[in-house]
């Protein structure tokens, strides 16, 4: 009996270690569960950001053709209908409608891509895209999800035609610039010899010419010349001062009150000379834009998207000038582009998104609910 009673208090002891052991065991599992999630929802959030961010055409489908996702670039280039009623539907309800009575089989059976289709974008609008399909079979799936990508092929021949007009712009910058500095070279030499007050003044406004020519020259070959940034680490609020101290020129003119909120302690591995000049060319177009006197610049740093940890740094440009136009939002970036009636090449702001681009962040124009005027959000990677 009492044998039995100590194998009772041996076997109790070890069952109470065995369920304290399962116990931990499982909130170390629900933790690690926890953890999961929370990494599996961080990474569905950064493929949705990639898919909004490229500027392709994206449709995903379940393994039974159901439309489940849909991208913004697709919405733009289809701007006249709203694709949103097409999510949970079958790719062949999309497919007829944009593809004229097309279905989901004549995309997905040709044995080599891309398909050269063309495509209802509006009412009366029809475009020439490519599109590839892509067949994603999970472990477990007996039919395939498919991504269709569909590619905007007069957004290529119009990317094509600005490389080759970069190039000549080039080739025709590189001629101008000889003679160009030797006309302000004599000018200036004349405007010093020149006692004729009203000969003078001819002889500097030729100068002052030169000088114009030559920034528009310069324009033109960092926009046509390929970036290969020398990356270091920079404290953002000395890049943004530096920045300041070079538009000075613009700012001072106007007498612009600029407030500035930058957070010092802020680290970015960046070129400091590329990044600089797209805060200078968003400065001087700000300060352009502003009224004589009473101009207010803003600039701001903020942490975006997943913290500063693992995000992005954000740099608001704010301005209290007329702001933006609708078309002017949708096209402000692209070269050659320009809202002002004189003296712009339209290459500013262009210039200013390719250094941001090679250096995997990107920038948004809109107008500032602040002050009234423009806005232009600059986002670089967080170096922690």
């Amino acid at each position: 009996m009492a044998q039995n009673d100590k194998i009772e208090a041996i076997s109790g002891g070890e069952l109470k270690k065995a369920f304290e052991s399962f116990e931990a065991a499982s909130l170390k599992l629900s933790e690690h569960y926890k953890n999961l999630e929370e990494e599996i929802k961080d990474l569905k959030e950064n493929l949705n950001a990639v898919l909004e961010s490229l500027p392709l055409g994206i449709i995903i489908t379940d393994g039974k053709n159901i439309v489940k996702f849909i991208n913004k670039s697709l919405a733009e280039l289809a701007e006249g209908y709203n694709l949103v009623n097409y999510l949970n539907l079958h790719i062949n309800e999309f497919m007829k409608f944009f593809f004229n009575g097309a279905t989901v089989d004549d995309f997905t059976k040709p044995a080599f891509y891309p398909l050269e289709k063309i495509m209802k974008t509006g009412a009366e609008r029809f475009i020439p895209v490519f599109l590839y399909v892509k067949s994603i079979r999970g472990n477990n799936k007996k039919t395939p999800d498919r991504i269709f990508i569909i590619q905007n092929i007069e957004e290529i021949k119009k990317f094509k035609r600005l490389a080759e007009l970069g190039e000549m712009s080039a080739k025709i910058a590189h001629e101008i610039r000889n003679p160009l500095g030797s006309i302000g070279l004599f000018a200036s030499v004349l405007q010093k010899e020149l006692k004729n007050e009203e000969h003078s003044e001819i002889a500097f406004q030729i100068t002052a010419a030169v000088k114009n020519m030559n920034a528009t020259i310069n324009n033109v070959l960092e926009f046509s010349k390929t970036v290969n940034p020398a990356l270091s680490k920079c404290a953002l609020s000395d890049v943004v001062n530096k920045s300041l101290v070079y538009s000075s020129h613009a700012i001072k003119e106007k007498n612009i009150n600029i407030i500035k909120e930058i957070d010092e302690n802020i680290i970015i591995e960046i070129d400091e000379n590329l990044i600089g000049r797209t805060f200078i060319n968003i400065l001087v177009n700000a300060a352009q834009a502003v009224q004589n006197n009473d101009g207010v610049i803003s600039i701001k740093s903020s942490a975006a998207y997943s913290g500063a940890e693992n995000g992005y740094i954000r740099i608001d440009f704010e301005d209290n000038g007329p702001g933006f136009s609708e078309d002017a939002v949708k096209n402000i970036f692209n070269p050659f582009f320009s809202t002002k009636k004189s003296g712009g090449t339209g290459l500013g702001l262009s210039i200013a998104l390719n250094n941001v681009l090679v250096h995997g962040g990107h920038i948004n124009a809109g107008n500032s609910q602040n002050l009234g005027g423009a806005k232009i959000s600059v986002f670089l990677p967080y170096l922690a």
